[in-house]
Parts: structure tokens; C-alpha cells; sequence
């Protein structure tokens, strides 16, 4: 009962200590308050929207998919990843950059593109 009572203990720290999932993969939908109000209502209505997830970031007339999935460590991770944008045909490569500040949230740099953020949990 108390290894139990132990490992209950110790998954709910987990969870409550951040933003990973057990892979350590970042887990939920990060956003401005823009993109977080499209999440809860299920479609984007605004040029403001952004949105990042483990598998991608999306804002209202743009989307990278990245090569891998991010993970919630501290700090900047590059990216590999296809993006299409609005009016654009096919897709690109690029490199983005990915900048995990803590309580200070995400930040989403796209090569050509001014930095985007603090992007905070959407609940």
C-alpha cells in the first residue's frame, strides 16, 4: 500500500512540475490568448492566432510541421520542419527555433519572421 501511495505521490509531481509529458515531449496546446480562445472554440478567427504544439506551430495564415517532436527542456531547440503559408504554393524547409523561458513561456522564431510569443498552456 505505501509503494502505492508512493507512486501515486510521485506521478502527480511529474505533473504538476511542468509542461512534459512522460516522453518528455512537450505536452498540450501552447498560445497567445488569441490562439488559446481558437483552441477552446475549435476554429481561428483572428490574424493573431498562434499556436505550438509538440508537432508544429500555427498561426492564422501559416504552419510548420517539425521533423520531430518538441520536447519541454529549458532552453532553445532547433527544428527541422515543413511550412506552407496563405497565398504561397508548396511547402518550405526551414530551421525553426524553438526558445522554452520557463515561466516566461515559449518563443517561436521562423527564419524571415519577427519572434512570436510568450506563448503560455492553454487550460
Amino acid at each position: 500500500m505505501a509503494r502505492s501511495a508512493a507512486l501515486i505521490s510521485l506521478v502527480l509531481m511529474a505533473t504538476a512540475s511542468g509542461p512534459a509529458a512522460a516522453d518528455g515531449l512537450l505536452a498540450g496546446s501552447w498560445g497567445n490568448d488569441v490562439g488559446c480562445a481558437g483552441v477552446k472554440a475549435g476554429y481561428q478567427e483572428s490574424d493573431a492566432y498562434i499556436v505550438l504544439t509538440a508537432e508544429g506551430v500555427e498561426t492564422y495564415g501559416s504552419g510548420c510541421r517539425f521533423t520531430q517532436q518538441l520536447t519541454s527542456v529549458l532552453g532553445a531547440q532547433s527544428l527541422g520542419a515543413t511550412c506552407s503559408a496563405e497565398g504561397e504554393a508548396g511547402t518550405t524547409i526551414e530551421t525553426v527555433v524553438v526558445t522554452n523561458k520557463g515561466e516566461d513561456g515559449f518563443f517561436v522564431t521562423i527564419p524571415g519572421l519577427e519572434e512570436m510569443g510568450p506563448l503560455q498552456l492553454c487550460s
